[in-house]
């Protein structure tokens, strides 16, 4: 008799796969598009030669000639894409994030209990600076940007594009972030100097990233000290003006008008994993908080429901998990990716991709430091530890080395609701509506005589010319993985299997 197979789309995990009914319950490298799943785009790499240090925000514009222009912000160092030469333009004296300070190694350091009481550390390195980043702004054609480690605005000129960034000698200093708003004011975030606090955001006169005379009565400079009870760290823009976070809360900052200046309200009470674990859609910012999920749309923030969160919590590294999370839109697909380093990993390795548009999960192993989405340019960029930069969504090889023959792209479902009750079922055979790249899928069957018994292996098959998959398969109850043979671009629908009943009970 032949069944369908009804498996909602989306990544859903509840204790075990067999308590995992009629849901996918793992993957890699799977995503779902109109209902169908088929897998990640591959990607190139855009770097012969690795930069220094992990890559940590990539930022692509085009200039008013329409070229192409991109500054890599690493560990280290600070590069222009230059018609795909990354030439090294770090300022000098620059602070970059991963330079020295920040988290090392010693009392407090690592899980409770991995040392001895008195013990020296095993190392004395540097493991990561917690928090610190990466940010710019684009002022027409040109970049104003700062790192937090460093607190100093720069100014890059893209007609002069192997020169270094220049200091803005006359901006705040002691920032955490800096953007660049809708009115054209430089808005620096965290501004912890000439009497200001890590609370107070300070804008630039209009049109002039140069003057910040706050006490003229002539220009539109200003600041404002938020109500925050941490210190703020970045800012994104959003359709109704600026999202404004501290470490424990998120402010909504408008400009009020000539005279006026920016005003703020507190929106609501948020704890960033990271200031990079925030993306932005369609006038909407989402973010990885402690505590979830959570969506800024139209003048509210609510919660983001994820059937997979507290497997991303519990994965999260304990020591320096949430000072690698960043998140990424697509700008190809609506979808955003949100990546953290696992237990015992130093650097992103695994992702989330929500996709906001049919509010379906996926999740997978990558090791990506960094990304940014489609838009300037047609794929989306990403960076990873080694110093590597990649073109996603590029062709279906990681980087030209095979995926599929790797194993690398998989998906396996929860418990088939196949028979009912104790009876024992036969699966003779499989059909799969490929839509496109048939062949390049086989099926495995996994099957249990009962809940706590020893998992029996069936396959894998691969399907017949006409479409059939010939199956043997035994067992009580069932669940089913599919995994790509071929670096091509395939899909799968609707699955049908024909069931009969089995001997024994």
């Amino acid at each position: 008799m032949w069944m369908p197979v009804q498996i909602e789309p989306g990544l859903f995990r509840s204790n075990t796969a067999y308590d995992s009914p009629s849901r996918w319950w793992d993957m890699n490298l799977i995503r779902w598009q109109s209902g169908h799943m088929r897998p990640l785009g591959g990607w190139v790499r855009l770097t012969a030669t690795p930069l220094t240090g992990a890559i940590r925000k990539i930022h692509p514009w085009r200039d008013n000639s329409n070229t192409k222009f991109a500054l890599i912000g690493t560990d280290t160092n600070l590069y222009t894409d230059s018609g795909g030469l990354y030439v090294d333009v770090t300022p000098a004296t620059f602070s970059a994030p991963g330079g020295t300070g920040g988290l090392a190694d010693g009392y407090g350091t690592g899980l409770y209990g991995a040392e001895d009481y008195g013990d020296p550390r095993e190392t004395a390195s540097v493991i990561y600076q917690p928090f610190t980043f990466w940010s710019f702004g684009n002022w027409g054609e040109d970049v104003i940007l700062t790192a937090s480690t460093d607190g100093r605005l720069f100014y890059y000129d893209a007609s002069a594009p192997t020169t270094a960034p220049t200091l803005i000698a006359t901006a705040p200093t002691g920032c955490n972030s800096v953007m660049v708003t809708g009115e054209r004011h430089v808005l620096a975030i965290g501004v912890n100097s000439g009497g200001g606090t890590p609370r107070r955001i300070a804008w630039s006169s209009r049109e002039d990233y140069t003057d910040w005379n706050f006490a003229s009565t002539t220009n539109t400079a200003g600041f404002l000290d938020l109500p925050a009870t941490t210190p703020v760290t970045r800012g994104v823009k959003v359709r109704d003006g600026i999202l404004v976070f501290s470490n424990s809360e998120v402010f909504l900052v408008e400009w009020a008008g000539t005279g006026l200046g920016y005003g703020q309200r507190r929106i609501s009470e948020t704890a960033l994993m990271h200031p990079e674990s925030v993306a932005t859609f369609d006038g909407k910012a989402v973010w990885l908080s402690r505590g979830g999920f959570q969506i800024y749309d139209g003048g509210f923030i609510r919660d983001v429901a994820c059937p997979i969160l507290e497997d991303i919590l519990a994965e999260i590294d304990p020591v320096i998990g949430t000072y690698q999370v960043h998140a990424s839109a697509s700008g190809i697909y609506p979808e955003v990716m949100f990546w953290w380093a696992e237990a015992g990993e130093s650097a992103a390795n695994r992702y989330a991709i929500w996709n906001y548009a049919e509010n379906t999960w996926a999740w997978g192993d990558l090791s990506r430091t960094a990304m940014c989405p489609a838009g300037v340019g047609e794929y989306p960029l990403a960076g990873d530890s080694l110093g590597n930069l990649y073109e996603h969504e590029n062709g279906w090889t990681d980087a030209g080395a095979p995926r599929a023959s790797a194993g690398l792209i998989w998906l396996e479902s929860g418990a088939l609701e196949l028979a009912p009750g104790n009876r024992m079922l036969d699966i003779k055979q499989a059909m799969f509506s490929t839509g496109h790249g048939y062949g390049a899928v086989t099926a495995t069957f996994y099957t249990k005589i009962t809940p706590e018994g020893a998992e029996r292996t069936f396959g894998p098959y691969s399907p017949r010319a006409d479409g059939y998959t010939d199956t043997r398969v035994t067992g009580r109850a069932a669940r089913l993985r599919l995994a790509a043979t071929a670096d091509e671009d395939w899909s799968v629908g609707n699955m049908r299997l024909d069931v009969v009943p089995g001997t024994g009970r």
